[in-house]
C-alpha cells in the first residue's frame, strides 16, 4: 500500500526561518504549502519554489483566509507569519501588533475545521519580558515589555482559548535567538540579528560595531543571549510534530540552554578573521533585556532531542 504524503502548511514561509524550515521538511518528503504576503520578505528562492505550492495571501484579511481553507486541509500548520523585526514595530507598533494578532485569529478560526490538523506556533522568548539571571522555564509568568512580545503573548492566548475548545492538538514554541542557515540565504534578507550585522560588516570590510551598553549585570557587562541554530530548531519541529500525534498540547522553550554575551560573539568573529573590531558602547535600546537563557529540561524530556550546535565557533561559521 502506498504511503500517503503528509501535507504541511507553513505561513510566513518566505522569511528566514520559513525558507530554512521548507528546505528541512522537503528532505522529509512532505508535501509543502506556503502562505506569505511578501511584505517583509523577498521572493522564495527558485530552487525551493519549484518544489512547493505557494500562495500570496495576507492572513490578516479574513475573507481571503476563509476562502483558502474552504479548498485546503492540512496535517500540520506551522504558523510563522508575523511582523517580528524591531524596526517594523518601531515604525508602527499598533499596526504590527494588530497584524500579528488578527493573522493568528483568522488562521485559528478557519484553518482547523478538521480536528486532526496539528498546529505549531512560533512564539518568542520576548513573552517573558525582563527576566532574572536564572534560567527560565515555561512556568515563569509572562510579562512582555514591548509590543512584539505582547503580540506573541496575545496570540498564545487566542490559540489556547480557541483550539482547546476545538480539541485540536497544538504546540507553542518560544524561540530564543535563532541563528545560522541550512541554505545559501543572504544575510541582508534575514532578521537583523547580531550575527547578521557582524557578518555583513566583515563582508563589507567595515570593522566597527556598537554594543548596547557595557555596565550591565552580566559576566562582561554586555547583554547575554541564548542562541539556537536553525538546524536544531528544525529538528525540534520534526520531533514536536511526532509528539503531537499522541498528545494534545505543549508549550516549550526553544533555546540551547547556554548564554553568550555580545562581546563574546564579537571576540569569536575577531579570532576567526584575525582582525579586531572598533567597538562603541552607545545605548540604543534602554529596554533591552540584560540577560536571558532558557531552561531546556522540558524540551529534552519530551522530545529526547540533543542540541547539536551550541558553541560560538560553530555559530560564526555560517556568517563567514
Amino acid at each position: 500500500m502506498k504511503k500517503v504524503t503528509k501535507k504541511i502548511l507553513i505561513t510566513g514561509g518566505a522569511g528566514y526561518i520559513g525558507q530554512n524550515l521548507i528546505t528541512f521538511f522537503l528532505k522529509e518528503k512532505y508535501k509543502i504549502f506556503v502562505i506569505d504576503n511578501l511584505s517583509t520578505s523577498k521572493a522564495i528562492k527558485k530552487n525551493i519554489k519549484k518544489h512547493i505550492n505557494f500562495f500570496k495571501i495576507n492572513l490578516s484579511k479574513e475573507q481571503k483566509v476563509k476562502e483558502f481553507f474552504k479548498k485546503q486541509a492540512f496535517d500540520l500548520i506551522v504558523h510563522l507569519a508575523a511582523f517580528s523585526g524591531l524596526q517594523e514595530f518601531k515604525n508602527n507598533e499598533l499596526k504590527s501588533l494588530y497584524n500579528n494578532v488578527l493573522s493568528t485569529k483568522n488562521l485559528v478560526q478557519f484553518g482547523f475545521k478538521n480536528k486532526k490538523t496539528k498546529l505549531i506556533f512560533a512564539s518568542s522568548a520576548a513573552v517573558y519580558g525582563k527576566v532574572s539571571r536564572k534560567k527560565i522555564n515555561e512556568k515563569v509568568n509572562c510579562a512582555p515589555v514591548n509590543y512584539y512580545g505582547l503580540s506573541k503573548y496575545i496570540c498564545e492566548k487566542i490559540i489556547k482559548n480557541q483550539l482547546n475548545d476545538k480539541k485540536v492538538s497544538y504546540a507553542i514554541l518560544r524561540y530564543f535567538n535563532v541563528i545560522g542557515s541550512l541554505l545559501n540565504f543572504k544575510t541582508e534578507e534575514k532578521i537583523k540579528s547580531l550575527f547578521d550585522i557582524v557578518g555583513n560588516n566583515i563582508k563589507k570590510k567595515r570593522y566597527k560595531i556598537n554594543i548596547n551598553g557595557k555596565r550591565l549585570d552580566t559576566r562582561d557587562g554586555t547583554p547575554e543571549r541564548d542562541f539556537i541554530h536553525i538546524q536544531d530548531l528544525c529538528e525540534i519541529h520534526k520531533k514536536i510534530y511526532k509528539y503531537l500525534k499522541n498528545n494534545r498540547k505543549v508549550i516549550l522553550n526553544c533555546g540551547s540552554g547556554k548564554r553568550y554575551s555580545v562581546l563574546q560573539v564579537i571576540n569569536t568573529f575577531e579570532k576567526k578573521i584575525g582582525r579586531k573590531f572598533k567597538i562603541s558602547y552607545k545605548i540604543t535600546n534602554a529596554n533591552e533585556t540584560e540577560t536571558i537563557c532558557s531552561d531546556t529540561n522540558k524540551l529534552k524530556m519530551l522530545t529526547k532531542i540533543r542540541i547539536k550546535k551550541n558553541n560560538l565557533n560553530e555559530y560564526v561559521q555560517d556568517y563567514l
